[in-house]
């Protein structure tokens, strides 16, 4: 923990050193671009509603750069915890995930096509002859707005899961309803089928969380309960630490700068 927030403190700094001047006579990056971050604490990071952290509180953070045309770019940090002994013995690993992710918003008649490349990075694991936890996904939304209610529709499709998993294909929606300028209440369900999952004693599986997010200036807090069909034996497949994909409440507080200077 102690070097992973050292790393959120440098990171920290870089972004800040950087926005000063992207921004500064619209230097670096120019008056089409903007630059967003946040930091958050997370009581149990949940990746399609299964924990990532050993339902340990996890810190995050993120770097977000978008461009003309809808173009974006931008990294997502956070701790994790898989239950996994290294080679040698000792900590738990991987320690933490780095996504880098680039995409594009196209407008359809109303409908925003939100088309992104995503790599799910994890720099320190170390298992063995266990393969590569890092792996990549196609990424296609679809979001429109129905008077004040938001629906997100995503489709998410990777040629290599984590860990040798094979082909996998991911479908979710969402749905948001704002009660008024500081509260909106959302649902999530989603279905991710792993190739690889019935040949190890498991299944795809369903997970699905509902909750709501208070919104005061900067800062959000996000309240939901998350939960899985998955069962401890089915489980093992995804993640190795104990009730990794049994129901619980997540509650994120996450303070985000939409851009700079503030």
């Amino acid at each position: 923990m102690k070097n992973l927030t050292k790393t959120f403190l440098g990171a920290a700094s870089l972004v800040a050193l950087f926005a000063g001047n992207a921004y500064a006579d619209d230097g670096i990056l120019g008056p089409d671009f903007s630059v967003s971050a946040a930091v958050a604490m997370q009581s149990d990071y949940r990746f399609r509603g299964i924990s990532q952290n050993n339902k340990e509180v996890t810190p995050e953070a993120t770097l977000n750069v978008s461009g003309p045309e809808g173009f974006y770019a931008g990294t997502w940090w956070a701790k994790t915890d898989w239950g996994v002994l290294r080679p040698s013995g000792g900590a738990n690993n991987p320690s933490m995930e780095a996504d880098f992710y680039a995409g594009k918003h196209t407008d359809l008649w109303g409908t925003d096509l939100n088309v992104e490349a995503y790599y799910y990075a994890y720099p320190d694991y170390h298992s063995g002859a266990v393969p590569n936890a890092s792996f990549f996904e196609m990424i296609t939304q679809l979001s429109h707005t129905f008077g004040p209610v938001s629906v997100t529709g995503t489709w998410a499709y990777s040629p290599q899961f984590s860990l040798d998993g094979g082909t996998g294909n991911y479908l979710a929606g969402n749905v948001t309803v704002p009660v008024n300028d500081w509260l909106s209440v959302s649902a999530n369900v989603g279905h991710q089928w792993v190739q690889a999952a019935k040949f190890a004693g498991s299944s795809d599986y369903t997970h699905a969380d509902f909750g709501a997010t208070l919104t005061y200036k900067s800062l959000s807090l996000d309240l939901r309960y998350v939960t899985t069909d998955l069962n401890k034996t089915s489980c093992g497949f995804y993640m190795g630490t104990t009730n990794a994909c049994s129901g619980g409440f997540v509650g994120l507080l996450t303070y985000s700068v939409s851009s700079w200077p503030w």
